[in-house]
């Protein structure tokens, strides 16, 4: 880290680094978490990077039995450059996108969102690039697959799977490279990535299993 950065800590803002996904579960856990500004690490330091003073904003989770979001506290009163107040603007964005992300009143969080919206498009985009597969390419990528090699060669037409899928609007996430967009693409990606190879697997083991015997012309399938 060679220049500030937006963290999200436990609890203090010099508790341990989080991920989103963490962050998220610990605030519907009952527990709080702290948004940040790190400063590069001095010398034998902290690699972690140090915590800028009043740049700390607490996320808590919402208090009685009525679904509310998470609430935000902060000691920051007022910054003497526009650059100090537009970071810590960028920090109190990311705060009010994580606690959006684990507001009750908003159903299954954006990540959960996201992974789910990302493992439907893997399994279109797995149905469309054996689309027009034989039974006899079915039997070469189950043969690749037993023998532990990786088929990716076998899905040339896979088609991409953000597509014109914008994430940052879908999720209703604005802060362009920000922590939450970063989970939000991970959960995506990571989702459409697993669902993709799974559900080729899938067809093919069923179609070569189907079509046992020579391998086929096209238009058998």
């Amino acid at each position: 880290m060679d220049r500030p950065a937006i963290v999200i800590r436990d609890i203090h803002h010099y508790g341990e680094d989080l991920t989103v996904a963490e962050a998220i579960a610990q605030v519907r856990g009952g527990g709080q978490v702290t948004v940040t500004v790190a400063d590069p690490a001095p010398p034998g330091g902290d690699p972690r990077g140090c915590p800028r003073y009043g740049f700390d904003i607490t996320v808590s989770p919402a208090l009685g039995d009525q679904p509310a979001p998470p609430g935000l506290t902060w000691e920051a009163r007022a910054f003497e450059t526009p650059a100090r107040a537009a970071l810590f603007a960028e920090a109190l964005v990311v705060a009010s996108q994580l606690a959006a992300c684990t507001s009750p009143a908003g159903g299954p969080s954006v990540l959960a969102r996201a992974a789910a919206v990302g493992s439907a498009r893997g399994q279109d985009a797995a149905r469309r690039a054996l689309a027009r597969a034989t039974p006899g390419d079915c039997r070469d990528i189950t043969a690749r697959l037993d023998a532990g090699e990786p088929i990716t060669g076998c899905l040339r037409g896979v088609p991409p799977l953000s597509g014109v899928l914008d994430l940052s609007r879908c999720f209703g996430v604005d802060l362009a490279a920000g922590p939450v967009l970063a989970a939000v693409e991970a959960a995506f990606f990571t989702a459409g990535g697993e669902a993709l190879f799974a559900e080729a697997e899938r067809i093919a083991r069923d179609r070569a299993a189907r079509h046992a015997g020579p391998s086929s012309q096209p238009g058998e399938a």
